[in-house]
């Protein structure tokens, strides 16, 4: 998913730029008129112009949702076009001429429709810069987004709308607002003001009440829920080493060290333009060819037979995605009968196609939902005839809010509608996070960081979204799962950006924990697989220093979970001061992040606690209680740290011919990069036996640190 145009067209999702033709509005003044709609012209807000154009795409009215007065709009099968069902605004912008305005307002929407508030900056010239918040199924609530709009100084007008995509259901709005950065905007009627960034620093330790009841099983965490993405291109992104024509001993030791349980291959975005026969047979057969159209070639060096034996090495199953852009079901149905022939754990887990829905996508193989629904069908019944017990996954998930890189609001839907009984699982890539592109250079990086720690509350609301849905289609007795096929931390895909190198920070492996948590707690989410394992760029969790090959800090917090929790995850309540974040990237605002995050499993007479502290600067007092045993034995901890957010191991971008990549932006400490900015601490906790609330234990957890603690013989 990271090449360069992929990134620009998912992140920008720019699709619906000016909803409202110029003729239906009249200019006013600068203030925006109504933003709460409390007024009201008949059945509509007053202020608010409603184009004749679209008055037949559906119904806009003023409704109550949850005994608030908003805009409700309800769009029928005509609605789309260049021209949505909307209301709108045109407004002077000589008052926010060179200034960056804080777009606000409050969206839900239910049953396939998309929420969308803009604004835009018109000069003479056309469209100078706009901002779009959206929202797609919210569960009945009206959830708050913002965004920072630079205005030109040559912008005449900005024009404001509110809008729905989509050709069923509903969408609410309230409380749309927009002052210069750092004015305070309005409350919206019975909400909190919109969250700014608190400051996150006190002199005291905080305290965080953790409870723990032992007894209370949440699930069975699946095995597949530990992988990660290895691709086939520049030998395997390294793992391959051309000059002994054998897999690289480090790259595989490190690979088995860490212990993922699933390797994705060929892709990403490569499987679309993949054709796995180039990667069999012997090595001085095997073709170069281009990694997308028009792209840069590699030879077939790293294929098939090369990723099955790191899996077997690291003791992982694979996960391979069959071409459905530019491939055949009978090329497909091949691949099955070939592993199943091969020497080893035959193949069981099967992905149709990459990321076929986003617009621009490198394959060049972009297709409408009917078209991959079709392809789907055709596809799992030819590798299934040849294979009944394998599972296969269609792609899909759901857009929300600025997180918008699916180009068909009702892809997911319409894969659904046509295909659910014939899917086992769904791919969704819903966890990156911050991605900052398109945002200024210049923006605070701590500001930037605490958007992206926040974002996990996020992911873990698109997946309650996301199988609510598949609960709507799915054949009863025959669930359907997520898998997470793509994740990770993500900044920028410019080679001149500040930001492009921030993956490998301590910021981001908190990210990943609680991201980790996130999908933990889900109790569909059966697979997911981090984003990227090795990479000749900024990507990999193993990256590259000084000729060798060197573990990253989301790396290194990805063992602590792999190897430290049991399967048994039991019910853990977190009570935490929380913190706000801003709107960044592809995140949207938060209001109450807590800075404490935790999990544990029970297996046997053993306890393990992995817990997060995100707080830059506070260490925390964890008081945990652990109902339903009498006593413990002695515990252990094993803390992971680091002194700063962009604290890193000090893996090295590679050197290219006529490649420049630009000075990173330092919050403390990311120049002085190496091993031991990422330090491991452990020590040891007595024994305790229950009161009446249940077995108390304290734990001090440093700032940004991610902390294992080992509880053994538990006495029930």
């Amino acid at each position: 998913m990271t090449p360069k145009k992929s990134w620009r067209v998912l992140a920008l999702a720019a699709s619906l730029l000016l909803a409202l033709p110029l003729s239906s509005l009249a200019v006013g003044s600068a203030a925006l008129v109504n933003g709460s709609f409390d007024q009201t012209a008949g059945s509509l807000p007053a202020g608010w112009n409603l184009d004749a154009a679209v008055k037949d795409k559906g119904e806009a009215r003023m409704a109550d949702v949850g005994g608030q007065r908003v805009l409700q709009l309800a769009p029928n099968s005509r609605n789309g076009g260049d021209k949505p069902l909307g209301v709108g605004q045109l407004l002077d912008a000589a008052a926010y001429r060179g200034k960056r305005i804080v777009v606000q307002a409050k969206l839900g929407a239910e049953g396939g429709a998309t929420a969308i508030v803009g604004v835009h900056a018109l000069g003479k010239k056309g469209d100078l810069g706009f901002v779009q918040l959206k929202q797609g199924a919210s569960g009945g609530a009206l959830l708050p987004q913002q965004q920072v709009l630079a205005v030109p100084d040559s912008a005449d007008n900005l024009i404001v709308y509110a809008i729905v995509a989509g050709t069923s259901g509903k969408a609410w709005f309230d409380g749309v607002s927009m002052e210069p950065e750092g004015a305070a905007a309005p409350a919206a009627k019975g909400a909190a003001v919109a969250p700014t960034v608190a400051p996150i620093t006190t002199a005291a330790a905080m305290k965080v009440d953790i409870s723990i009841d032992a007894a209370r099983t949440v699930r069975t965490i699946p095995a597949t829920i530990y992988g990660t993405n290895v691709e086939w291109i520049f030998d395997g992104q390294g793992l391959w080493s051309a000059s002994a024509n054998s897999l690289d001993p480090e790259g595989v030791r490190l690979v088995k060290e860490l212990g993922p349980t699933v390797l994705r291959f060929p892709g990403g975005v490569f499987s679309d333009t993949y054709h796995w026969r180039d990667g069999m047979g012997p090595q001085d057969k095997r073709p170069t060819t281009e990694h997308h159209p028009n792209g840069p070639k590699s030879r077939h060096s790293f294929g098939t037979e090369e990723v099955a034996a790191v899996a077997k090495a690291a003791g992982a199953e694979l996960l391979l995605t069959v071409n459905a852009g530019t491939g055949t079901a009978a090329e497909a149905a091949d691949w099955v009968r070939t592993m199943n022939q091969v020497q080893g754990p035959k193949v069981r887990l099967w992905e149709v196609g990459n990321e076929l829905y986003m617009k621009g996508d490198l394959s060049g193989a972009f297709m409408k939902a009917d078209k991959y629904a079709g392809i789907y069908k055709s596809y799992a019944s030819a590798m299934k005839a040849v294979d009944p017990s394998i599972r296969i996954g269609a792609i899909g998930g759901l857009n929300q809010g600025t997180y918008h890189f699916i180009d068909d609001d009702r892809w997911t839907e319409t894969i659904l509608k046509q295909a659910a009984g014939q899917i086992d699982f769904l791919s969704v890539h819903n966890a990156y996070a911050p991605v900052v592109i398109g945002v200024s250079d210049k923006t605070d990086p701590l500001t930037v960081y605490r958007s992206m720690l926040a974002a996990p509350a996020q992911v873990e609301q698109n997946l309650q979204s996301l199988s609510a849905l598949l609960s709507k289609y799915e054949t009863p007795g025959k669930p359907i799962g997520i898998a997470v096929t793509e994740w990770g931390p993500f900044f920028h895909v410019q080679p001149d950006s500040p930001w492009v190198d921030h993956v490998k920070t301590m910021g981001s492996a908190l990210y990943v924990a609680s991201t980790l948590n996130v999908f933990l707690r889900n109790p569909r989410v059966e697979m997911a697989n981090f984003f990227k394992l090795t990479d000749h760029g900024f990507m990999g969790w193993l990256g590259r220093r000084k000729e060798g090959w060197q573990a990253t800090a989301p790396y290194l917090v990805f063992s602590q979970y792999r190897h430290n929790l049991g399967r048994n995850l039991v019910q853990t309540d977190v009570t935490s001061p929380t913190f706000s974040s801003k709107a960044i990237g592809v995140v949207s605002s938060q209001e109450r992040s807590p800075f404490v995050d935790a999990v544990a499993t029970v297996d046997g007479g053993k306890m393990q606690v992995i817990l997060v502290n995100k707080s830059e600067d506070k260490a925390v007092e964890a008081h945990i209680v652990v109902k339903g045993v009498r006593s413990t034995g002695p515990a252990k901890t094993d803390i992971l740290r680091a002194d700063s957010l962009d604290a890193n191991t000090g893996t090295e971008l590679p050197l290219v011919p006529g490649l420049k990549w630009g000075k990173q932006v330092e919050v403390a400490r990311f120049s002085r990069g190496a091993p031991s900015e990422i330090r491991r601490e452990s020590g040891t906790l007595p024994g305790a036996s229950a009161t009446a609330a249940g077995v108390p234990l304290t734990v001090q957890l440093p700032p940004l640190s991610v902390t294992t603690l080992s509880v053994a013989d538990l006495r029930r």
